[in-house]
Parts: C-alpha cells; sequence; structure tokens
C-alpha cells in the first residue's frame, strides 16, 4: 500500500523527470529512512540519481551525532553519495528571535538549498506524510490562518517535493519494521511543550474521541481547501496581469483604482501575490498585515506601511507599490514667491496653488483653507519653505515655537517639511499652509475685514 501511494503522488504532481539529480533529505527518523529506501528502489523506473543530505542541529548532544553516523551508514549501505553539516540551532534562534523549531526549519531548508545549487540537485525530497499534513492544518487554524495557510502542506513547491505526503505515519512504521531498518528516535518528538508535538501527542487523540475518522476527514478537508485555492490563485494570476503598472526588481506597481473593484477575496490575494513577487515567499504575512492595506487602499491622501523583513507598501489614490526600499521623495528645491491679492500663485516645486479672495465671510477652516484678519497683514505677502530659525504662534498658544519644534510634536516628517508652504508677511509667519495659522492672525469679533486663503492642487 505504501508504494502505490508514494508512486501515485510522484505521478499526480509530476514530482520528478528523467535524468533529474534529486537531494533527499535525511534525518534518521522513520519518515526519512522509508522515503530514502523507496527512492532507491525506484530510481532506476523514474530515471533519477540520489543524493542523501543531513543537517546535524546540535540540539541532542549525543543523540545528535549518533543520527548523523546512522544516516551515513544507511547511505553507505545504499551505495549513496552524502553531504552532512552541523548548525547551532539554539544559537541561531536566540541571535534570531525566532523559536527552536522555527529556526530548525529555517536552517534545514537553507542548507538544502545551497547544496542543492551545489551539486546541481533539480529537486530536493523531505519526508512530510499525511500526519504532517494534519498537524500542520491545526496549528495553523488555531493561530489564525488564510486559506493559504490552512491548505497546510504541499506536496510540490519550487524545487521540494514530498513524495510521502499520501502516506500514513503507521505505513511507515511497519514498512521500515519489514525492512529491519531501526529508524533513530528524537526524543524532542515527545515533548509536549513544542506546539506540533502538543498537536500529535493531545488534540488529535481527543478529536479521535467524537469521531474515529478524524484524520481521514481532516485530510478531506485540506484536499477541498487545496483545489479552491489552486482556482483562486489561477485567477488571481490573470487579474494581476492587468492591473501591474510596472515590475522590475524589488518592486511592483499597481492600478490602485482597478484593484479596488475585485472582491474583497480577489483583492485579498492580489496583495498577498504582489507581496509574494516582492518579497519571494509570504513568511511572517499575517492576515492582520493585509487586512491593514485594504484598511487604506480607499484613501486619497498618501500612505505608507511596512511589513516584515523590509518590504514597504505605499498608496497615493492612483497607485499602490509594494517596494523592497522606501519611497524616495524628490528633494523640495528651495521657493519664495510673492502672493497675488486677490487671485492665484502657482508654487510648482509642491504641486499646489493658493488662492487668494477677499471680503470674505468667515465659513468653513480646514488644513488646506484659512480666514486671516486683513489688517494683520502687510503690504505684501510671500510663500517660501521653512527657514533656519522660522517661529511663529500656533493658534491658541500665547507664546511664540520654533518651527522645528512644532513640527517634531507634530509628528510632520522630516521629508515632508520642505514641502509646507511658509506664508509670511509684514517680518512674520502668518499660517504654515495645511497645518496651522498664527494666532495673531485670526478673526476676532472686531475684524472688519477678512481673507480668504485656500491650498490647491496644481
Amino acid at each position: 500500500m505504501i508504494k502505490e501511494s508514494f508512486l501515485d503522488a510522484i505521478a499526480e504532481y509530476q514530482m520528478f523527470l528523467p535524468g533529474e539529480m534529486v537531494l533527499v533529505a535525511v534525518s534518521g527518523g522513520p519518515d526519512s529512512c522509508a522515503l530514502l529506501s523507496l527512492l532507491n528502489d525506484h530510481k532506476d523506473k523514474l530515471g533519477i540519481s540520489l543524493h542523501v543530505a543531513h543537517l546535524n542541529h546540535m540540539l541532542r548532544k549525543n543523540d545528535a551525532e549518533l543520527d548523523l553516523r546512522f544516516v551515513e551508514g544507511l547511505a553507505q549501505k545504499m551505495g549513496l553519495p552524502i553531504s552532512v553539516e552541523s548548525r547551532d540551532v539554539a544559537a541561531l534562534a536566540a541571535a534570531e528571535r525566532r523559536g527552536i523549531e522555527e529556526a530548525a526549519r529555517i536552517a534545514r531548508y537553507e542548507f538544502f538549498e545551497r547544496l542543492a545549487d551545489k551539486i546541481g540537485a533539480r529537486k530536493i525530497a523531505v519526508g512530510h506524510t499525511a500526519e504532517d499534513n494534519i498537524e500542520t492544518f491545526l496549528m495553523r487554524l488555531l493561530r489564525g490562518s488564510g486559506l493559504k495557510g490552512l491548505c497546510s502542506i504541499p506536496a510540490r513547491r519550487g524545487r521540494i517535493v514530498r513524495p510521502l505526503i499520501k502516506v500514513w505515519r503507521r505505513e511507515v512504521e511497519d514498512y521500515v519494521s519489514a525492512l529491519k531498518i531501526i529508524p533513530r528516535r528524537d526524543y524532542t518528538n515527545y515533548e509536549s511543550k513544542y506546539m506540533r508535538n502538543s498537536i500529535r501527542l493531545k488534540l488529535v487523540p481527543q478529536l479521535k474521541l467524537y469521531n474515529m475518522n478524524i484524520k481521514d476527514i481532516l485530510i478531506q478537508t485540506v484536499l477541498m481547501l487545496n483545489e479552491d485555492r489552486y482556482y483562486l490563485e489561477n485567477e488571481t494570476e490573470e487579474v494581476i496581469s492587468r492591473l501591474i503598472l510596472e515590475e522590475g526588481e524589488g518592486k511592483v506597481e499597481l492600478d490602485l483604482k482597478k484593484l479596488q473593484e475585485y472582491p474583497l477575496a480577489i483583492k485579498r490575494h492580489l496583495l498577498r501575490l504582489a507581496i509574494e513577487k516582492v518579497k519571494g515567499d509570504l513568511n511572517q504575512l499575517t492576515f492582520d498585515h493585509v487586512r491593514s492595506i485594504i484598511d487604506k487602499i480607499g484613501a486619497k491622501e498618501k500612505w505608507e506601511l511596512h511589513l516584515p523583513d523590509g518590504i514597504f507598501v505605499f498608496g497615493n489614490g492612483t497607485v499602490l507599490t509594494v517596494s523592497r526600499e522606501r519611497l524616495k521623495k524628490a528633494k523640495i528645491e528651495p521657493f519664495r514667491y510673492a502672493v497675488s491679492i486677490p487671485g492665484e500663485t502657482v508654487i510648482p516645486e509642491i504641486g499646489l496653488k493658493v488662492r487668494v479672495s477677499e471680503g470674505e465671510k468667515l465659513g468653513q477652516t480646514g488644513p488646506k483653507t484659512a480666514f486671516i484678519d486683513q489688517e494683520t497683514l502687510g503690504r505684501d505677502i510671500i510663500v517660501r519653505n521653512k527657514l533656519p530659525g522660522d517661529r511663529f504662534q500656533p493658534i491658541g498658544l500665547s507664546g511664540t515655537k520654533k518651527l522645528q519644534d512644532f513640527f517634531v510634536d507634530e509628528k510632520v516628517p522630516q521629508d515632508d517639511r520642505d514641502a509646507v508652504p511658509v506664508f509670511e508677511s509684514a517680518g512674520r509667519i502668518i499660517w504654515l499652509g495645511g497645518l496651522r495659522l498664527d494666532d495673531r492672525s485670526k478673526v476676532t469679533p472686531n475684524t472688519r475685514r477678512i481673507v480668504k486663503f485656500e491650498l490647491i492642487k496644481s
């Protein structure tokens, strides 16, 4: 039965091509021993060659060294080449602030990928079984995951293939026992302090009390979720090709207006795909990260979000950018213009114009609109960007304040400060366009004439 499930998975997912070298990850446990034995027995039929890889995690001291010797003996008995490496996973976990399980997984796959490149292996075979699929599904369900995460362990992804993905663990144990192989046992697999072990040792037995066939049901659920996922991913690939405005190394730009036309489920997949195109994977990307982007995409003003592993997402109302670099804002050149009253004055350096009108009544104010007592103004009004030593009296404040301190208090980004239009008259600042009016320029009950200032996109 195990051979049929093994060959069926290889055929269904087209895991190997004749002439390929396959790197086989072997820990010495039952699963990897069964994997290596099955591949070795069928390598001629499949037309592949094998190379064994073993990583010593340095977690179990003497036992880890015995694991290494066992795997070396197994490879030698089968006449297969082997490469080994040792990594201090505990130190790696501490340095990168990761859990032991995660650090070990990252170390393993980094070793496998690097070794595969070195020896020219086209595929990397690992020994995950049907139970591993179930445990991963339950673990991600409990932690919270989207559709892709709940699809659990793919039978094939990139160079990684899993020929035992349809095989149950009991079949593995029976198979290695029949071959008189005494595999190595990792005692940490029986420590329930690790979430995966706790699921296997405690949760699954409890679920069996409700339904003896729970494993079959969960595997069927994973298969159905995968079917939905493949459909959505194919749809997403087709849609994103119509949304991409620019795609280069480390950056993808999407048409934000068109993106908003799609249903929420497709939006999520489009965003995840765009991030994956830039990042190379979706590790550490959570549902909340994607939701944060979706909450922002309807905004007309510019926004920026930081994602794990140095990924940035920007929006400006028309274009959504996913990039490995922060958005580089063009340097604002110094500007200084006389403001026409009444009339319009264009400020091309910041893409705005100011419209000034006289004889106005006090109306609705806002960041881009100011009503000023005309008698507080001098003969001339200029608009410029900030200068060293600038001070003004923010409305409601009894004294003056340095512009630098005001920007810091208001959390105005450093890169945006040169783009703030500073209106000046009679030797003092009267208004910081888009931010705050000077208290000495405000309209009072004694005001007789009002001037209205409006900032408009040019």
